[in-house]
């Protein structure tokens, strides 16, 4: 039919995330962050074996729904928890 594929939407795997998945990259940073301060996109990737894309991916949606806060920029962004009242 001759239709070609817009650009500004490309349909790309690699930044799809299962829910399984972000609930075990979930699980793997509240692991990580409990010998750590920071996790940062290349130790995610580390500990679970997800692409890069994938990981842009769940760091955006953990911040959405605040279980994470980003720190930093560029090279130097990394991730931490919410500071949690203390009753």
């Amino acid at each position: 039919m001759g239709e070609h594929m817009n650009p500004k939407t490309p349909i790309d795997s690699r930044t799809k995330l299962s829910e399984e998945t972000f609930r075990r990259c979930m699980d793997a940073t509240l692991v990580f962050l409990k010998q750590k301060d920071s996790i940062r996109n290349r130790e995610l990737r580390e500990v679970t074996g997800i692409e890069y894309d994938q990981a842009i991916t769940f760091f955006n949606r953990a911040i959405l729904e605040k279980s994470l806060i980003r720190q930093g920029h560029a090279s130097g962004t990394h991730y931490i928890l919410p500071k949690r009242s203390k009753k």
